[in-house]
């Protein structure tokens, strides 16, 4: 790498998308925030372009210090623009780090959500990448999601083996975009992460990040909710068959009863009850009139301003931005950025740069003309050509 290069990655405090080199194609790792030792790098690049060879999938890791924006719209434009993967199977994969938000992206291109679907990828990096990043070891938790990937796309007979919800997409663990037409979703195939069996009674009990279903699977939602969209106007049939199914009993197959508001607060966190109470996510809590069994269904809300905290982990924190330094056409601007939860005495403070604004002038997109529709001029790599339209798994550390 020469030193010109070298010294523009150190300057820049936010990425856009098309400031990002492209590594390919002599390579599939870029690490400018400097998170990954040389024979690291080396070896995750190694492996990469291994199974490019061996697969043909295209899988891509870059490490950032941040980036303009929101880190998941960053990944679709990332994708988009490098065009990762083969144009006629649409088999790229890019993995973002983004080290000042805290935050890990996975992008899958379209023809890649049935091997690698949203609900294994949000597992993957509960499991293996989240709980070695929480140590401090971010060097070893993308080894083990790398290596995950790695192994499932070697394991599988194809990229398009069986059914998926397409375009499906879930932050730490929850599906958060309205999935696009789906077809029957398989239960996982052997060698598909561990999946923790739902109780017999009592309340989803552990972290509030879980997905609080009462027993009823991930596949079984993610399908159901594809399935809605396709009946129209059948939907509210298949929605009340799909009620019917969480609020059973496990243990006597009885339909559980809703307690109200006041009862089933005894039956929750004091995290989840603050959820409740700022609007984040409403939460019932049912009980069975025979065995007396409960459970916690978890409902969440879309655009209520609040995300999760990475402290305690409940969608109680609030982002508020101000802006010190306008950014012109002759150097970019700085933004304060003040993180505060609701529910624990976490408040994050601290500044972050934007880029200069593009003169209208220039050829060179900037991060305001980010989509999915990026031209392939864009892509410095003849063997691109794949696009993404947003499905995936993210997850906060």
């Amino acid at each position: 790498m020469s030193t010109i290069v070298l010294c523009a990655w150190l300057l820049v405090a936010a990425w856009t998308p098309a400031a990002v080199p492209d590594p390919r194609p002599g390579g599939l790792v870029v690490d400018p925030a400097g998170v990954l030792d040389p024979a690291t790098e080396a070896a995750l690049d190694a492996r990469l372009r291994a199974l490019r060879a061996d697969r043909g999938a295209e899988v891509a890791l870059v490490v950032l210090d941040d980036v303009v924006g929101a880190p998941k719209a960053f990944a679709t434009a990332l994708f988009n623009r490098w065009q990762l993967g083969d144009a006629a199977r649409d088999d790229g994969v890019l993995v973002l780090m983004v080290m000042g938000q805290r935050r890990l992206e996975i992008e899958t291109g379209d023809g890649m959500q049935a091997a690698l679907p949203a609900w294994w990828l949000a597992d993957l990096q509960a499991q293996r990448m989240v709980p070695a990043f929480k140590r401090g070891d971010f060097a070893g938790g993308l080894g083990a999601g790398i290596a995950g990937i790695d192994e499932r796309l070697r394991a599988l007979p194809g990229e398009g083996e069986r059914d998926t919800v397409a375009g499906e997409y879930r932050s730490d663990g929850e599906v958060v975009t309205p999935p696009g037409p789906a077809g029957a979703t398989a239960r996982p195939a052997a060698g598909d992460l561990d999946r923790p069996p739902a109780p017999a009674d009592g309340p989803r009990a552990g972290a509030p990040g879980g997905d609080e279903d009462g027993g009823l699977g991930a596949l079984e939602v993610a399908a159901g909710a594809g399935l809605l969209g396709l009946l129209g106007g059948g939907g509210v049939v298949a929605r009340r068959r799909i009620q019917r199914y969480r609020r059973r009993c496990v243990a006597c197959q009885r339909q559980m009863i809703a307690l109200d508001e006041v009862a089933d607060d005894a039956h929750l966190t004091p995290g989840q009850r603050t959820e409740e109470r700022i609007g984040s996510v409403d939460y019932e809590v049912v009980v069975c009139p025979g065995c007396q069994a409960t459970r916690v269904l978890r409902h969440g809300r879309w655009f209520t301003g609040k995300s999760r905290c990475p402290e305690c982990r409940y969608k109680t924190r609030t982002t508020s931005s101000t802006t010190l330094v306008e950014a012109t056409y002759d150097h970019g601007g700085r933004i304060e950025v003040t993180e505060t939860c609701a529910h624990c005495p976490r408040r994050h403070r601290y500044t972050r740069t934007t880029s200069a604004l593009t003169r209208p002038s220039e050829s060179d997109s900037s991060s305001s003309s980010w989509s999915s529709s990026s031209s392939s001029s864009s892509s410095s790599s003849s063997s691109g050509g794949g696009s993404s339209s947003g499905g995936g798994a993210g997850s906060s550390w």
